[in-house]
């Protein structure tokens, strides 16, 4: 097995493993969030769903899906960015709060598009 081959089935697995990540914290969002913004709790449970496929696209190597998965990420980034400073789509007022799931969230998703784009570059 090749050096290359060995670095692009790690970047899978971590890329797998960030996408997962990403997923928990949503739906651990999702339990306190349903009560006072049922909106956005329904939106953090279908966008983790679509983060776990995008893990089970990545643990498979399904290639014919990594740019979709990688436009998802830009997706979750420039919506999590974009509602800080202008109004959340929704709600119609930007969200305030940065606390540590935000920066987490901000930091998988950096982390998920700088090695998808590794990933695509190397295969």
């Amino acid at each position: 097995m090749s050096s290359r081959q060995v670095v692009y089935s790690a970047l899978r697995y971590v890329t797998a493993v960030l996408f997962v990540a990403w997923a928990a914290i949503h739906l651990y969002l999702y339990s306190d969030l349903i009560k006072i913004l049922p909106i956005v709790a329904y939106f953090f449970v279908i966008d983790a769903i679509l983060s776990l496929i995008g893990a089970v696209v990545f643990i498979i190597g399904l290639r014919i899906l990594y740019i979709p998965s990688l436009i998802f990420s830009w997706a979750n980034y420039l919506l999590l960015t974009e509602s800080r400073v202008y109004p959340a789509p929704f709600l119609g007022f930007p969200l305030p709060a940065i606390n540590v799931y935000v920066i987490s969230t901000l930091i998988i998703d950096v982390l998920l598009i700088i090695i998808i784009t590794i990933i695509e570059i190397i295969t």
